[in-house]
């Protein structure tokens, strides 16, 4: 049975409908649709959004641009407050590095290399012993953002 919000429900009643009930000090999982990669989603304002960072919104404030919302909980699924956090993409890595969760880590010489790959990114993600994603968030800058193309001497 799929639960309906009434079309007037504050961002907190639509969170508060498809999430657990919030338990300090536990993770708040979402309960509603999710993503590939176990991120809430919800319909806000005619655009499907992510419940984590709707839920930093809601109860903690607004989110400048360029950071992302991290968790300490490293649970995708988790939007309680009380594990939410402001960083950016390397901040995301180095916390995945430090956690043991990086999968790969590439090197300077590599990242530039990828860029630089004509070869579909299925074909790339293989050749690094990556996920096609990573080679896509690469190329397109989401990722390893601070490593700059050197001119040619």
């Amino acid at each position: 049975m799929k639960v309906q919000c009434s079309p007037n429900a504050t961002l907190r009643e639509r969170l508060d409908l498809h999430a657990a009930p919030f338990i300090s000090g536990q993770c708040r999982e979402w309960l509603g649709a999710k993503n590939n990669w176990g991120y809430g989603r919800l319909m806000w304002k005619g655009r499907a959004r992510l419940a984590h960072r709707l839920a930093h919104i809601e109860y903690i404030g607004p989110i400048p641009e360029g950071l992302d919302v991290l968790h300490s909980c490293d649970n995708p699924g988790c939007i309680s407050h009380e594990h939410l956090f402001l960083g950016t993409n390397a901040d995301n890595a180095a916390d995945m590095v430090f956690k043991g969760r990086a999968y790969t880590k590439l090197t300077e010489a590599q990242v530039l290399a990828i860029r630089a790959d004509s070869r579909t990114q299925t074909v790339i993600a293989a050749a690094y012993g990556v996920d096609r994603s990573n080679v896509s968030l690469i190329k397109n800058g989401r990722t390893w953002a601070h490593i700059k193309q050197r001119p040619e001497p």
